[in-house]
């Protein structure tokens, strides 16, 4: 298949939805298709946000120039202009057109409106006028007038049919991948046999391409507690700064390392007490790449968030041998499941996050199980299954829509 993608940002494989795209082009050409990826890196002479306003339409004349390609996938907003012309016009009726979401806006601004009214956040005079406004409309009419609206768990799925009224045969969920670099990992520590009934299986640590470290002597229980993610009320850092001195309290050997928070060390320690911050680590940035080695002696991920669109630090941790607890929330019931590969509890519950974390931490066999389970769940995830996965997804609907026009 010739695989238009389109994406509203510069090209980075470590950046989110960017890193996504870039990836699963990667494997869907692997697997033989030919893909083009257009981004604001494709955008000359406007910058700022007057690209991004204007991107749909560089989107359009981009596509008037390649009648080549079988499917259009766009992400939200990207497509709008698009997705009109087919639905009004019947304009080329034999592409697949699919509006994907990298976290679904509509969902977004009803949660953000509902903490402007708690007075947990103050709306801008600004925000009607674009993000609240035109960009919200556009987002909603690209996933409404697209072939497929792929959304990315179940929270956004049933947004779209309840809250927006799209059939649901209109509404595909999909997934996200891990990189090979995770994947390794989680292979070479699988193929390890070990017996957990005389071995708790600790975490052994293992270098960035999967090898097994003699760097330090597997623990007897989980001590190694990890966040990753921004440091601010959506990734769930509220929560844990409620949790962690309890759990500090009680757990005298635990510490824990806070990844990407994306601010100062001193900032991030701030919200925590005092007396919990000598037990604790400040990583603000890191290379993806490295993840691997630097979780390698971690043992159990926190990951309290409020909402996520399909986050890939799970997956990733889970690959390196952490046991996750996470909240309840559409993103992470996508592949996270309790007392299976891992704990879930309430977003925001602070006590119910500690109370989880306590479980893994008195009883290391129960942490053992999970953590397998957690590592086997990770390869579900690695980006050639994922890509096979749009692969069978483009040709069915395509074809689908092929029969239609037929008709």
């Amino acid at each position: 298949m010739n695989i238009l993608f389109t994406i509203h940002h510069t090209l980075s494989r470590s950046a989110g939805a960017p890193g996504v795209t870039v990836k699963l082009a990667e494997a869907l050409r692997q697997r033989g298709h030919h893909v083009r990826v257009f981004s604001h890196d494709d955008v000359r002479g406007v910058t700022g946000m007057l690209r991004t306003m204007l991107f749909p339409w560089f989107v359009l004349g981009h596509v008037l120039l390649h009648p080549e390609y079988d499917v259009l996938d766009m992400s939200s907003g990207d497509g709008w202009l698009i997705n009109f012309a087919r639905r009004a016009f019947g304009w080329r009726p034999k592409q697949l057109s699919v509006t994907r979401s990298h976290g679904m806006e509509p969902v977004v601004h009803e949660l953000f409106l509902e903490r402007c009214r708690s007075g947990e956040e103050d709306r801008s005079w600004r925000y009607p006028l674009y993000h609240g406004g035109l960009r919200l409309w556009e987002c909603t009419k690209s996933f409404a007038w697209a072939d497929v609206a792929m959304l990315l768990n179940d929270t956004e799925c049933e947004f779209a049919v309840s809250k927006l009224g799209f059939p649901g045969d209109h509404v595909v969920q999909i997934d996200n991948g891990i990189d090979e670099t995770f994947a390794s990992v989680a292979r070479a520590a699988l193929s390890v046999r070990s017996d957990v009934a005389g071995d708790v299986a600790c975490n052994v640590p293992c270098d960035a391409t999967g090898t097994q470290s003699d760097a330090q002597p597997p623990r007897a229980a989980p001590t190694k507690l990890a966040f990753m993610g921004r440091a601010n009320y959506w990734k769930g850092i509220e929560t844990m700064a409620k949790a962690v001195p309890v759990l500090f309290a009680r757990n005298p050997q635990l510490t824990l390392t806070l990844f990407g928070t994306g601010e100062a060390p001193e900032a991030t320690l701030a919200r925590f007490p005092e007396s919990v911050r000598e037990r604790m680590t400040v990583v603000p940035a890191f290379d993806n790449a490295q993840l691997p080695a630097l979780l390698a002696s971690h043992h159990i991920l926190m990951f309290p968030s409020m909402y996520e669109g399909f986050p890939l630090s799970p997956l990733e941790a889970m690959a390196c041998g952490l046991v996750p607890v996470g909240s309840n929330i559409g993103g992470l019931r996508a592949f996270l499941r309790h007392g299976d590969n891992g704990l879930i509890v309430p977003p925001g519950h602070a006590e119910a996050l500690v109370n989880a974390v306590q479980s893994l931490v008195d009883d290391p066999a129960y942490w053992a199980r999970l953590q397998r389970r957690a590592r086997e769940t990770s390869l579900d995830y690695a980006w050639e299954k994922v890509a096979h996965r749009f692969e069978r997804l483009y040709a069915t609907r395509r074809q689908r829509r092929l029969d239609t026009v037929a008709a």
